[in-house]
């Protein structure tokens, strides 16, 4: 009689376990599912700050969108080479920011093309057709604007 009890209670608690464990996961699944519903990025009219860094260089950059006009600033910071500092325009198409960087460096002003994707809650710099990787590109993050 005392082997049935002892089996019985074994068998409940190991049944209580396994409901505790499924339970837990879908908990985890349906947080899961929420945050990434709510961590994409989206541009506005309000100044928005992000920040990346890749060995010992860091870059700084603000956007804003005015009626689908991008407007912002870029600073990148180099690691034993000069530093540029500008300003950014363009518009966005999808999820794609198509920028002029019109910056100072080394003594004189210059322009190039620059374009980023917004993905997830990141923001990464797209040199030709590749996108940013962790270790060999900018992958900028939600900052505060008092970097600038």
């Amino acid at each position: 009689m005392k082997i049935k009890l002892i089996t019985t209670a074994v068998l409940l608690m190991g049944l209580a376990a396994c409901n505790q464990t499924n339970h837990k996961e879908e908990t985890s699944n349906d947080s899961l599912l929420t945050n990434t519903t709510t961590d994409s990025l989206t541009l506005n009219e309000n100044v928005q700050c992000y920040t990346a860094s890749l060995k010992n260089d860091s870059a700084f950059l603000s956007l804003k969108n005015t009626n689908g006009k991008i407007e912002g600033k870029l600073w990148n910071k180099f690691y034993e080479k000069d530093n540029s500092k500008g300003t950014l325009s363009g518009t966005i198409e999808n999820d794609t920011l198509k920028l002029n960087y019109t910056f100072n460096a080394e003594g004189s002003t210059s322009e190039r093309p620059i374009k980023l994707l917004m993905k997830g809650n990141k923001i990464y710099e797209v040199y030709g057709n590749e996108i940013a990787e962790e270790g060999k590109g900018f992958i900028f993050v939600t900052s505060d604007c008092r970097e600038f």
